[in-house]
């Protein structure tokens, strides 16, 4: 779902992108890439996955292929905008995983190790969600415990 994500393509890129469509409009051979710059323009949006596409084209292109030649001519502001959106994403990516593996939480543990979480199994705690039922307490001193308890709740109501 988060390849799904659309992102704002900026109104200058936009622009170069209508010019270039202009050129091309009334011509009965379209070049390669028209469509693709059509559907930008009408969106106003690309997808994560077709920025990544992009990029990927730009530095994967030969320029001896005509094909590749006339997509570059008609996206050329696209594909900067992939390139930069994509570096920036990779970048704020990095950021945020050094700070996640470099943060210590007050408990002393970070995300990836538990040093200093400390959990005695056998006895029960506070967090627990799931409430004993009295045919599970066998300690006489806990089973006084609790109806203390509940006498206590029974007179604060």
């Amino acid at each position: 779902m988060e390849q799904n994500e659309l992102i704002t393509i900026p109104p200058s890129v936009l622009d170069q992108l209508k010019k270039n469509i202009d050129k091309y409009i009334l011509k009965d051979k379209k070049p390669e890439g028209f469509d693709e710059a059509l559907r930008y323009v009408a969106l106003e949006k690309a997808t994560k996955s077709q920025l990544a596409k992009l990029n990927s084209f730009s530095n994967n292109h030969s320029l001896s292929n005509d094909e590749d030649k006339e997509k570059i001519e008609v996206l050329d502001k696209m594909i900067v905008f992939a390139k930069n959106w994509t570096k920036h994403e990779n970048t704020k990516k990095e950021l945020s995983n050094k700070i996640r593996t470099n943060t210590d939480h007050p408990t002393g543990a970070s995300t990836k190790k538990q040093s200093g979480r400390e959990v005695d199994r056998l006895k029960p705690s506070l967090s627990s969600v799931k409430p004993y039922k009295t045919a599970q307490i066998k300690d006489s001193a806990l089973m006084s415990e609790c109806f203390r308890i509940i006498e206590i709740m029974k007179r604060i109501n």
